[in-house]
């Protein structure tokens, strides 16, 4: 597992008689991830996981966001699978932080995801409790982030103009011809002209 300066991790307060578990983390296929933490617990009222995974933020865009929200909630619903041993959909209850908190909840499980950045770094985290005990929630509503966290990067010009012809086709395409015929007009402008064939 990464760890250092640029990680990112979630610390969860474990409820009375909760010790640590033995739940494998799940299988990262990307090469661009990297898996900085993954923990578990038990206890008499439920069961805990919660782990974070981070990559390179250069490319990061609102899109992203959502992207990684949508495979931070799995991870959440399949991990909560594990530990009840029973599939577990969830839906998402709660946004906070533009889009990049979100709490789930599903039959038998409450769960929170963060996207979150470090310098140069985007991470995702979750932590899922596999149980309906007040304490085992509690130890979700009120985990938090760890780590030099900063602001999301702002996306450079190639993908704000990849959002943005996405977003707004028409508005790309007739930014395009603007550009072409803008640019057709300056070749025209600025060719050199013809030598006269005549000499006076």
């Amino acid at each position: 597992m990464s760890s250092g300066a640029d990680a990112a991790s979630v610390r969860v307060a474990l409820p009375s008689a909760f010790s640590a578990g033995d739940l494998a983390p799940p299988p990262f296929q990307s090469p661009r991830l990297a898996l900085e933490q993954w923990q578990s617990a038990r206890g008499p009222s439920g069961e805990l996981a919660w782990s974070c995974a981070g990559g390179d933020a250069s490319s990061w865009s609102a899109d992203a966001t959502e992207l990684a929200n949508g495979k931070l909630a799995e991870l959440a619903s399949g991990t909560a699978a594990r530990l009840r041993n029973h599939p577990t959909p969830m839906h998402v209850v709660a946004t906070t932080e533009a889009g990049r908190e979100r709490t789930l909840e599903g039959e038998g499980a409450l769960a929170r995801t963060f996207v979150a950045f470090t310098p140069g770094r985007a991470h995702g985290c979750f932590v899922v409790c596999a149980s309906d005990s007040g304490a085992c929630r509690e130890a979700v509503r009120t985990a938090h982030l760890e780590g030099e966290l900063v602001a999301p990067p702002p996306p450079g010009w190639a993908l704000r103009a990849l959002a943005f012809a996405v977003h707004h086709p028409d508005g790309a395409l007739a930014a395009v011809l603007a550009l072409v015929l803008a640019g057709a007009a300056l070749a025209v402008l600025t060719r050199p002209k013809p030598k006269s064939a005549f000499r006076g």
